[in-house]
């Protein structure tokens, strides 16, 4: 039933929608794909399933002995083609590596809350990637539930760990300088590029010269439109994160030596041997190297965010135009993670306060002749004060007159 047109598809923000309205009712399902292909393959299928089984998704054969593994198996074939290209590895990693070897034989409805967490206890990983690991576990028993498979749920019943803040280590500007100097000279531009705008590394490995706006006023700007994950390009990580951010004349300067390297290529940042840019090449032959012929100690590259961001913050810039170029969807973010290098423009020890009392109780010490004469002012008005009887019969002869 493949057809060559978008009927039933429609493009809600970056991804595609499957809308059709079927026996009176309207379906609708996000695809999450902003491929076109990838979504007229899903729209069919869906189709097919609507024709012959009058629901979405093909049902799953019931049986009650079905196991965690058996039942991996049928969710991956459905979920691979309704997640992001780049989430599907690390639930498959996360499945393969992590979950299968401890549940794969194990009837899906034996497993109980306890083993569930007595699992995730035993995983040596910080919160925030336990709680990922457990994601596809989740979704697993999600489609056993939805399909009458298992009586109860128990990942429903396991709430996510809670997260650590989030550990900023930023690099001063001179510990800046000292990388620069020390970074392999080709990969230099790069570096010092990601150091003054404060963008994803993805989003600078999918950079494109089209995208470098150099006419613009009052000066250049980059077109942040797409990252490249998991050696594919696609969507920014989320709808804020579509954005044209300011080039600062360090980020100029980079640019037009970047030229020279790359100029004549389609992307602006590749490696030396002309493949794309990628995370592990990047800690690994550049980051790694710098750093240590810098004589710095080891500092995760996503410092190199933040240290963009603690610059900005801590000279003054307008907190709202740093959350542009970061790519966050709100100022909440900012406010929270980067409080500490925000200006101190009071002393933040009560002293504003103390101040203000100070001319609330000189305002209240006024001179006693000045007083005098406010109280002579005041006087003269409450001597014109009336009763309100006497008010309304002097009104009354004035109406009469």
């Amino acid at each position: 039933m493949a057809n060559n047109n978008d009927t039933y598809l429609t493009k809600r923000g970056e991804y595609f929608q499957f809308r059709i309205r079927w026996k009176g009712k309207l379906i609708r399902r996000s695809l999450k794909t902003s491929n076109r292909a990838i979504a007229r393959d899903l729209r069919d299928e869906y189709l097919n399933n609507l024709f012959k089984y009058n629901q979405m998704d093909a049902p799953v054969e019931i049986n009650e002995n079905i196991t965690f593994g058996e039942m991996a198996k049928i969710w991956a074939s459905i979920h691979k083609k309704q997640v992001k290209y780049s989430t599907w590895p690390d639930y498959k990693s996360s499945m393969n590596e992590r979950i299968l070897p401890v549940f794969k034989d194990r009837p899906i409805n034996d497993i109980t809350h306890i083993e569930v967490l007595e699992f995730r206890n035993s995983l040596d990983v910080c919160a925030k990637r336990a709680n990922n690991i457990m994601i596809p576990m989740k979704s697993v028993f999600d489609l056993a539930q939805t399909n009458g498979i298992i009586k109860r749920n128990v990942l429903r019943m396991l709430k996510r760990l809670p997260i650590d803040e989030v550990k900023i280590d930023p690099f001063s500007y001179q510990e800046i300088q000292m990388i620069l100097k020390a970074v392999d000279q080709w990969y230099r531009p790069y570096v010092e590029v990601l150091f003054f705008t404060g963008m994803r590394a993805g989003e600078a490995n999918g950079l494109t010269w089209k995208d470098y706006k150099e006419d613009m006023e009052p000066f250049p700007q980059l077109d942040i439109n797409k990252t490249f994950v998991q050696g594919q390009d696609g969507p920014p990580k989320t709808k804020s994160s579509f954005r044209m951010i300011d080039c600062l004349p360090e980020v100029v300067s980079a640019l037009n030596a970047q030229t020279k390297l790359t100029g004549h290529r389609k992307h602006i940042f590749l490696a030396r041997d002309g493949s794309r840019m990628t995370p592990d090449h990047f800690r690994n032959v550049v980051w790694i190297p710098a750093l240590e012929k810098a004589g710095l100690e080891y500092r995760p590259p996503i410092q190199i965010r933040h240290s963009f961001a603690t610059m900005m913050i801590s000279s003054g810039e307008v907190i709202g135009w740093v959350q542009n170029m970061l790519g966050h969807a709100s100022l909440q973010m900012i406010n929270q993670r980067y409080y500490k290098w925000k200006p101190r423009k009071t002393r933040n020890d009560g002293q504003a306060f103390r101040k203000s009392i100070r001319r609330f109780e000189e305002k209240e010490s006024v001179p006693v002749a000045v007083n005098a004469d406010l109280e002579r002012d005041n006087d003269k008005q409450y001597h014109k004060l009336v009763t309100l009887a006497d008010f309304r019969h002097k009104k009354s002869r004035r109406n009469v007159g």
